[in-house]
């Protein structure tokens, strides 16, 4: 896996810098800056498309770590344009958040910022620019192709929330698992993946952690819960319920 270099609250001050230069020099103006909170859904991209491995680490240090260091966008009307932070900006969209922090660059009275398309932040695809060997931003990564298939196949969009699930409130998905699987499995280090239909959670990933969760005593588990846009029937629920898969003592283990 690639070394990615992620901003730090030390590096954004050179980042905002080095843009604000930069636009200065192409508009021909003197720009200001200020701090806001903005709604993320006034925040636009600037960029085609995401790095799967980027996105991986980010959205695993904005779950365990609350990383929270500011985007930099440009203001353009009541609309603003992110110029550095598409990763952090993506996955703050995907949780549900209203705003974000940044650091804003604005135009002096009579000048612009360049006419930009508008296109959702929530819909920007994921790109794999590098495999990722860490199995740990591996997870993460998962998770998000799994949010991304979902989309896909509902044709619209889905959210995230983390949420620590009870284990008898669990139904699975895969009706066999290899004893093997369990067992290799001695940390619980990346959340398993759940859609919530009615009062149960279905897995969609980490089947072989809720088993592992179960052999050592616990009662609950953590969990990213996909959450669709709108309400949905979904089919992977009809077909566990066929297979009478209902709670994870159902999964039959194969020695």
């Amino acid at each position: 896996m690639r070394n990615i270099e992620l901003s730090t609250w030390e590096s954004v001050p050179h980042k905002l810098d080095s843009l604000k230069k930069s636009l200065e020099n192409i508009y021909e103006v003197k720009l200001d800056t200020c701090s806001l909170d903005i709604p993320l859904d006034k925040l636009y991209p600037t960029e085609d498309f995401l790095e799967n491995d980027k996105l991986a680490l980010v959205f695993m240090k904005i779950i365990e770590e609350d990383y929270d260091v500011p985007i930099i966008a440009v203001e353009r009307g009541s609309d603003y344009f992110v110029l550095d932070g598409h990763h952090r900006a993506y996955i703050s969209s995907k949780i549900q958040r209203k705003n974000i922090k940044s650091l804003v660059l604005t135009f002096p009275e009579g000048a612009t910022y360049r006419n930009v398309l508008k296109s959702s932040l929530a819909s920007m695809p994921i790109k794999e620019v590098e495999p990722i060997h860490d199995p740990i931003v591996l997870g993460w990564s998962r998770m998000l192709k799994i949010l991304k298939q979902y989309e896909a196949l509902c044709h619209m969009q889905f959210y995230m929330r983390r949420e620590k699930i009870l284990l008898k409130n669990l139904s699975p998905t895969e009706p066999e698992l290899l004893k093997s699987q369990i067992e290799t499995t001695t940390k619980l280090l990346v959340p398993i993946v759940c859609i919530k239909y009615e009062d149960k959670y279905y897995v969609l990933d980490g089947h072989a952690r809720c088993l592992r969760a179960k052999q050592l005593g616990l009662r609950s588990i953590e969990a990213i819960v996909l959450l669709p846009q709108i309400p949905v029937h979904f089919g992977i629920v009809k077909t566990a319920r066929e297979m009478k898969l209902c709670r994870l003592e159902d999964i039959h283990v194969i020695l």
